[in-house]
């Protein structure tokens, strides 16, 4: 592994093709994860955020079988294939009354 990785966190985490290639194959130790931690911290600092959202999902019905979307069902267990208007606006103004500041609608 060149040394030229470790440089990049002192100058502010900029990885060259080639480097970024590189870090897939180094080992998970602990200085890699003292790097990653290094750089977080020059991006975004030590600040934890989050966006308070409420979740819609729009659909239930989903092509894929990653099982990625835990909430997905076939189309015999759904009552309707897609929410109702009236529905979404149900949800989202229960996501309002509850602080949330977005919406993330999803699609299958």
């Amino acid at each position: 592994m060149p040394s030229n990785i470790d440089a990049a966190v002192i100058d502010g985490c900029t990885y060259s093709d080639t480097q970024a290639r590189q870090l897939i194959y180094r080992p998970l130790d602990e200085r890699l994860l003292n790097e990653a931690a290094e750089c977080r911290d020059l991006g975004f600092g030590k600040t934890f955020t989050f966006s308070k959202k409420v979740f819609i999902p729009l659909t239930e019905l989903c092509r894929d079988v990653c099982h990625y979307c835990t909430f997905s069902k076939p189309p015999s267990r759904l009552s309707a294939a897609y929410m109702s208007v009236d529905e979404v606006l149900a949800l989202a103004r229960r996501g309002a009354a509850m602080g949330c500041k977005e919406a993330l609608f999803t699609l299958g």
